[in-house]
């Protein structure tokens, strides 16, 4: 099965919104572990996770280290939300779609989205 994970929330009254990111990341571990083909795409404000996951001691380490060679930058989103220079190198970053990502393109190639 091929997978989209498509994030779009990053806060819930000023904080984190933690069980979002959690949840996203926990079915994409256990789909990943089975053999899926996994996708995580992080657009909007979902972008500012990356200040977060990316922490040594972040929680969410774990999902984190197994998934990042899965996650997906948004260049525009990074770019305006400020993290564009603290991820290069380290999350895959695409700008099919105007600077955005292309969902279009996933879709094309059967992945089914699921909306974060």
């Amino acid at each position: 099965m091929k997978t989209c994970f498509l994030i779009f929330t990053y806060d819930k009254g000023g904080k984190p919104y933690v069980p979002v990111i959690f949840h996203a990341l926990l079915f994409a571990k256990e789909m990943k572990e089975k053999g899926d083909d996994v996708k995580i795409v992080f657009e909007g404000e979902a972008v500012k996770w990356f200040d977060e996951l990316l922490k040594e001691d972040h929680p969410l380490k774990s999902h984190v280290e197994a998934l990042k060679d899965n996650f997906i930058a948004c260049e525009a989103c990074s770019n305006m939300f400020g993290v564009l220079d603290s991820i290069k190198g380290k999350i895959k970053i695409e700008n099919d779609l105007h600077g955005h990502i292309s969902l279009k393109k996933y879709l094309d190639s059967d992945y089914k989205v699921i909306e974060f």
